[in-house]
């Protein structure tokens, strides 16, 4: 068995047990709804007969995706094919998101009057991720630039603001990539993706800095080869859905019921069923994220656990109430999802040991994906719910998880992400740069990044490391 050998390879310990859930704590989710996870499902050897011995999976599980992209497409599996594109434009989605947090808080929240004249189209592009007008209102701002490609793209997006804001945006990312050559590769970046701007000093010292339309572009067209096509893939929609940004152009409907989502799209990742990659989708966009969870109890174990530990205002285990802001009918315990994701990890193994016929070494590692699953899910309810005390609290929980096999760059990127949004340009610094040989393209969102924490690190209080 090619899990069997691979973790045998690997050195990690997989026999452990997994951690003691408290003896009073139940589980939440019915046993009807374990047995629809993937982890259940495909622990019985011949269930997983379409993935084990292909190049694609074995790329996949080693954590190589630009080699499970390529594989994959000459394996004649459209659905994993899709799957490897849609999750490429959710990294990129998450990059671009990076990178736009990251130029706000630099050349918006910490402005300096030298900054280069140049800053006003990176917030105009920061405004085009983030669906923020104000932001998008700053184009137009750099047509006495010295950079004559800036100044041309400046006025371009100023007419597209111009004239609404709603129209396609395909021209504008003209020339930012050059076209795959070879099937299942990937564009690379054109030969203007970076920028070196003058500050409005006497010395004009140089700033790099970077185009933040390249990376945009990069996750539409990873979008239109996963959703393109006579009969798109659901599961690629959805899991592009997950991670959508707020200018993102993907449509974001209730999908209720759940479509039907192959184990192609669920297999080795962090969703156990469609309800819960559904229930990620739903809970990133502000229309739909108030009936996410009670829509999906039914089909989504994160669901039916989140509900549980979910109260009308009363507290938890912790003894903690919502916070100030927070939507007291929709408050998520800490506490209670941390005992649940002992509980829920303990129940997928044993489950699938009986599946099987035995315990086998790899049970610890499916099982961990949905542990750290539930944990991402449940930080997204509560940030959905207004309460990011709660939310980040479960979302560092679901950090320490992501080690090993376990260690996912699309929810490292995430976190990232989350990170320069609230000025912690340490941990997010050394997330990206861990990723950026595995997702080509990567160092048009570093930049700004590692400006962010340039000019924090300036601004510190003596005594306080940013390095």
């Amino acid at each position: 068995m090619i899990f069997t050998l691979l973790f045998a390879c690997s050195g990690e310990q997989t026999g452990a047990p997994a951690p003691a859930a408290p003896a009073a704590t139940t589980s939440a989710v019915p046993t009807s709804l374990l047995a629809q996870t993937w982890q259940v499902r495909l622990a019985v050897d011949s269930a997983r007969s379409a993935f084990e011995g292909r190049p694609s999976w074995t790329a996949y599980f080693q954590g190589d995706r630009q080699a499970a992209l390529t594989a994959m497409a000459g394996e004649n599996d459209p659905v994993g094919l899709a799957r490897m594109h849609a999750e490429f434009a959710a990294m990129y989605d998450e990059a671009a998101l990076l990178a736009a947090q990251s130029v706000v808080q630099v050349y918006g929240v910490d402005a300096q009057p030298t900054d280069p004249v140049e800053v006003q189209y990176l917030l105009g592009e920061a405004g085009v991720i983030l669906g923020d007008s104000a932001l998008r209102a700053k184009f137009g701002g750099c047509s006495g630039s010295t950079n004559a490609l800036i100044a041309k793209r400046d006025a371009a997006w100023k007419a597209w603001v111009d004239a609404g804001a709603n129209g396609s945006t395909a021209g504008l990312l003209d020339g930012l990539l050059v076209p795959p050559s070879v099937a299942g590769s990937a564009p690379g970046l054109g030969p203007v993706p970076t920028y070196s701007l003058p500050e409005q000093t006497p010395e004009k010292l140089a700033v790099a800095s970077a185009d933040l339309m390249a990376i945009w572009a990069l996750a539409r067209w990873h979008e239109s080869q996963a959703v393109g096509g006579v009969a798109p893939d659901p599961g690629a929609q959805l899991l592009i859905r997950a991670h959508r940004v707020p200018g993102d152009p993907t449509p974001a409907s209730v999908t209720v019921p759940t479509p039907k989502i192959e184990d192609a799209t669920l297999f080795l990742g962090p969703y156990t069923t469609g309800g819960d990659l559904a229930l990620a989708a739903e809970l990133r966009n502000p229309l739909t994220a108030p009936v996410a969870v009670s829509q999906h109890v039914q089909d989504s174990p994160y669901a039916a656990i989140i509900q549980s530990c979910t109260s009308a205002g009363a507290a938890g285990p912790d003894g903690a109430r919502p916070p100030e802001g927070a939507n007291p009918a929709q408050a998520v315990s800490v506490d209670c999802v941390i005992d649940q994701v002992a509980v829920f990890g303990t129940a997928v193994q044993d489950a699938m040991a009986t599946a099987a016929g035995g315990e086998q070494t790899f049970h610890r590692f499916f099982a961990d994906q949905a542990r750290a699953g539930l944990l991402r899910v449940a930080a997204d309810a509560a940030f959905a719910a207004g309460d990011a005390d709660s939310g980040g609290r479960l979302r560092l929980n679901a950090i320490d998880r992501a080690v090993g096999k376990a260690y996912d760059p699309l929810f490292v990127l995430s976190v990232a992400a989350w990170d320069a949004g609230n000025r912690n340009s340490v941990r997010a610094t050394e997330m990206v740069h861990t990723l950026v040989d595995e997702i080509p393209g990567l160092d048009v969102a570093r930049l700004p990044l590692d400006a962010l924490h340039v000019r924090l690190s300036r601004s510190a209080a003596p005594g306080v490391p940013m390095h």
